[in-house]
Parts: structure tokens; sequence; C-alpha cells
């Protein structure tokens, strides 16, 4: 890997890292965004064990760390830039709250527009970052070659941290959640008198053109029923409440359902982890899913399946080529048209999967 380096760049090159005892990561984004991150997290504190970790993020994102052990402290960062006066005041606030901490070393993994200044004004020794704009360039010290995002995302922004000492083989593809002991108790309270064994349905997606209908994930919930005996734990997804009824309504004709309101991630992720398997689009609770380990039926209606596979957890991709368009990479995208015999056989296909893999302990 053929790094461009500056200032105390040279010095991290010839001669190996100085001491690190805080560090800061630049993190905003979607949550699934900031789920693919997490291991990278990880490693830096696999790498750096004494030193604090400092994670700026989206103010939605902040409770998908809270509970992480790897993450020392949270910045909700918020970048909605009106009322201007409210968001001038709060930026600098944030920019000295970080310049107080004296961060050995800044790693920005958002690499967008708003993180260009934030990455000099937290005045970070060791700034590291990808080197595909001029200012980037400017506001870093330590750059690696931007990869083209056409394999495992995770893998990918990995390898801005091989010049730190960690090398690629060493970052796992899937990603981690940790439920507050109060949400664990939220999910045996709701709970309480369910006997049977469940399967979480997530039916939510960003757009319309994203979402598997309503009426197949029935279908499919009315099948897993039927043949395996799984009751349906179905998630309310913010923006989008009317899906959930509309899918209480229809199954309600073929057996009984959990309709679990709209409530936190972290008392979202206390019930599922009740669930035996989760069937979701490619959403952040796929991600969160996946956080979990919990067997997980993803269907990429849009998206393709290699950029966030997990290799920790056991999974079955639905996805279908579309005929509307292409990735950056040139690779056909993902289609709803998902036919409802292909879920299920994917389906089946995971509980084989899960079946194995706890065979193996």
């Amino acid at each position: 890997m053929k790094l461009k380096i500056k200032g105390t760049g040279e010095k991290i090159v010839s001669r190996g890292l100085e001491k690190i005892d805080q560090i800061l990561i630049l993190g905003w984004g979607l949550i699934g965004d900031l789920f693919i991150r997490i291991p990278l997290i990880e490693a830096l504190k696999d790498r750096f064990p004494g030193a604090e970790i400092t994670v700026v993020v989206d103010p939605v994102c902040v409770a998908v760390l809270e509970n992480h052990p790897a993450c020392d402290h949270v910045i909700a960062f918020c970048r909605d830039k009106y009322p201007l006066i409210k968001y001038l005041m709060r930026y600098i606030s944030q920019v000295m709250q970080m310049r107080r901490q004296h961060f050995d070393l800044c790693v920005n993994l958002y690499y967008g527009g708003s993180s260009v200044l934030i990455s000099q004004l937290a005045n970070a020794r060791i700034r590291v970052c990808f080197d595909h704009t001029p200012a980037l360039c400017r506001a870093n010290n330590l750059m690696v070659p931007r990869p083209s995002f056409c394999n495992n995302w995770t893998l990918d922004l990995a390898r801005m941290l091989v010049p730190l000492g960690i090398p690629l083989d060493t970052i796992r593809r899937g990603t981690s959640f940790y439920c507050s002991s109060a949400s664990s108790v939220f999910a045996e309270k709701f709970l309480v008198g369910n006997s049977s064994s469940l399967i979480g349905i997530n039916l939510g997606a960003g757009a319309d053109e994203k979402r598997w209908p309503v009426d197949r994930f029935v279908e499919l919930a009315t099948k897993v029923n039927r043949e395996h005996g799984l009751k349906p734990l179905v998630f309310t997804n913010p923006g989008m409440e009317q899906l959930a009824d509309e899918f209480i309504a229809s199954y309600t004709r073929y057996g009984d359902a959990i309709h679990v309101p709209l409530v936190s991630i972290d008392r979202v992720a206390g019930l599922m982890l009740h669930c035996d398997y989760v069937v979701t689009g490619d959403t952040a609770l796929m991600h969160l899913a996946f956080g979990l380990k919990r067997p997980t039926l993803a269907l990429f209606t849009c998206t393709r399946p290699e950029t966030v596979e997990p290799e920790d957890v056991p999974h079955a991709s639905c996805f279908v080529a579309g005929q509307d368009g292409t990735d950056i990479c040139g690779n056909p995208m993902g289609t709803v048209d998902i036919p409802l015999d292909e879920a299920y056989r994917q389906f089946c296909n995971l509980i084989r999967s899960a079946k194995n893999a706890a065979a193996s302990g």
C-alpha cells in the first residue's frame, strides 16, 4: 500500500507509532454506516488497549455505541445548520471540547465534507484519512489511497488502519451491539406470557422502491409459522408505522402475531435477542440483527449482499438482479421483485446454517 505522508506522518512510518493515549474517530452517517465501522473501532481498541476512544456521530446513532466496551465516549454532533446561530454556538462548543482532550490520533472514517474542518480543528497529532480530495490531503498528515468499495465495505474502510499497524486479516466482517440491562428487563416484561418461538419481522426500508411488499412478508410469515411454528414479532419503524399496522391487520386472518410499538433501538435489541430468526431488508435493523448474532434472512432489494455480509453469524441473503441500474463498480443493483418461493428457500437454508453453527459450538 503506497502512503502519502507529511509532517508527523513521516515519523509514524519511519520510526514506528508513538504513544497513543487519546483517539478520536469521526463516524458520522446513517446507523447502518456506523455498524459497518464498529469492527474498526474494536481493532483500534485492540491495537491501543490503553487509549481512550471518543467517537463523533450523528445524534440518531448514539445508542449504537453507548454500551460498547471499545468506546469510551460518544459525542453527538448534529450537522443541521438551522437555526444557524445555534449551530455555530454548538459547533464551537464541541470543537473546544475535542481540543481539550488533546487527541494523539484522529481517524476520519466519514471522510465527507463535514469532517475536513473537524480533522484540522481537533488538532490531533496524527490524522489519518483517505486521499481522494485535496481538502482531505490538506487536513490530514497520513493519507491512504481510497479503495474501490467494490468489495466488503468494512474491509475496504479498514485499509485506513494498516499504517497504524493493524493488518487487514485481523479485521472481521461483522458487527456488534451491546444491550443495556434496562432493555433486557423491558423485553422480559413485554413478552411475558408468550410461550412461542419467535421470528422477528422488520418491514421498513428507506424508500418505497426498496421495500419488499408487506403482503409478501405476510405470506412468508404464514408459511414459516405453518411449517416451523414460529410466531411473528413485528417491529415498528419510525415514519413507517403503517407498515406494521398493515402486516398485523393481514396476518391476523392466519394466526397470532406480536406487534412491537415504536421503541428505541436498544429496546428493539432486547426483544430481538428473544427471536430465533430475523427477516429484514438491508436496513439498520439488519445490521442490529448481525450485531446480536441472530440468524438472519436478509432481503437485498436494492443494495448488494457482498458489501455487508458478515462472517460471524448465520445468515442467508435474497438477491435478484434488477434491470434499472448498476452500482459504482458496474454490478447490477437488486430489485424488490424477490419471489416468495426464493425467500422461503433461503429461509430453509438459514435454518440449516443456524443448526450447523449451533452443533459446531
